[in-house]
């Protein structure tokens, strides 16, 4: 059993690292967070080192690389400022569908132009009133008109890009009389146009860099070679998303997991460096004894993540991969978005006041953590998708 990246992965880390440290710096961050603008300059210039794209085949502009390289980039530029690093990676948000999916020609046109950064994207499935729960009968309809042609309508909430995005994946009832109705889904690709509104939401409580917003369809004309996969992927959109919802998730609590990190590096600094009462605050064993007890949940979870990683990898070639994926996907997203939280409220306790303002930064962070837990599924959802694993289906059919 082996414990360590290999001599190449650890060359990416190191890489990765290195950019992020020289361009993800706090002041950028808070210059970008104050201005509630989208971070393009760094984005673009992560894109042509090759970050974004590391795990996109090199046919499609990419480096040829899996999700544990992929993952190395999450957790390097979230550990140099979460919100900033996270708004970065997340301009490819829906990309995955395209690349694990998708035919031949919808990524020859749209995996280049994302790891280039000429574009963004995103991927849309939450609705105003369903929430998490894309079981039901969707409201966004896609309604056959001719042959070949279909018109969509209806409106996804919450969406990450909304106003940046160039192309998009969207899920939508093409069987309203399925039953279930999850197997009357079908993911379209669609490109923002004038059949396209976005409504950008404001006034969120952190992450201000990275645009949220709701999109609405009228009348949006798409065809049979638009389904994602090719007509053969008619009514599979939800069990496209249920896999996709797998890498995300998984990688949420990437996300969460660096953030906690961040965090407690932080805290030591601080904890070391101020005086109260005649010594170091570090000196003070009841606080030093939650930043240990910290610090122990960081590396367990550190341990969770790429194992996790690594079975999601192996379930992309392996099916017998694909139930114990699940279940790590989710165990990865709640513990790590919880200790993202968790993590940036003990800093917040070990800077005292000075934890409350905004040139600490782990305010900022905290802000940015908590909705770690209510993406790609909130966290009863995780546990919902847990316990099916852990107490079989019939335990938990009426969750």
């Amino acid at each position: 059993m082996d414990f360590e990246f290999t001599e190449e992965q650890k060359m990416i880390q190191n890489a990765v690292r290195e950019f992020a440290e020289k361009n993800l710096t706090a002041e950028k961050a808070r210059e970008y967070e104050e201005k509630r603008e989208f971070p393009w300059d760094i984005y673009r210039k992560a894109c042509q080192l090759g970050f974004l794209g590391l795990h996109f085949p090199e046919e499609y502009g990419g480096q040829g690389y899996g999700t544990i390289e992929h993952f190395i980039f999450c957790y390097e530029v979230t550990k140099a400022d979460p919100p900033l690093g996270n708004a970065i990676r997340a301009a490819h948000f829906g990309a995955e569908l395209i690349l694990h999916f998708g035919t031949d020609e919808q990524k020859s046109r749209w995996l280049p132009k994302l790891a280039k950064g000429e574009i963004t994207s995103s991927s849309m499935y939450t609705e105003p009133a369903g929430g998490s729960d894309i079981t039901r009968v969707l409201d966004t309809r896609a309604t056959k008109v001719s042959d070949n042609e279909w018109v969509i309508n209806g409106t996804k909430t919450l969406i990450t890009n909304a106003t940046i995005f160039a192309v998009g994946t969207v899920l939508t009832q093409t069987d309203v009389n399925a039953n279930p109705p999850y197997r009357g889904q079908t993911i379209f690709i669609v490109e923002k146009n004038e059949n396209v509104d976005v409504r950008p939401l404001k006034d969120k409580m952190g992450y201000h860099l990275s645009p949220l917003g709701e999109v609405s369809f009228d009348d949006l004309h798409v065809t049979d070679s638009d389904i994602l996969g090719g007509p053969a992927n008619l009514n599979k959109g939800f069990y496209m998303a249920i896999k996709f919802l797998n890498m995300t998730r998984a990688r949420v609590g990437c996300h969460g997991v660096a953030t906690a990190e961040a965090a407690l590096e932080k805290m030591i600094k601080y904890a070391n460096a101020r005086e109260a009462f005649g010594r170091k605050i570090s000196g003070f064993q009841g606080l030093t004894h939650r930043i240990v007890d910290m610090a122990t949940r960081i590396e367990l979870a550190k341990s969770l993540l790429w194992r996790t990683a690594w079975v999601i990898e192996k379930s992309m070639e392996d099916s017998s991969y694909m139930e114990e994926s699940i279940k790590l996907a989710s165990m990865l997203k709640w513990y790590g978005g919880r200790l993202a939280f968790e993590a940036c409220d003990l800093a917040i306790d070990v800077h005292g006041g000075h934890g409350y303002l905004g040139d600490y930064d782990v305010e900022r962070w905290a802000r940015y953590a908590k909705q770690l837990e209510l993406i790609e599924g909130t966290k009863e959802i995780q546990k919902n998708t847990i316990a099916r694993y852990i107490l079989g289906k019939e335990a938990v059919k009426h969750f």
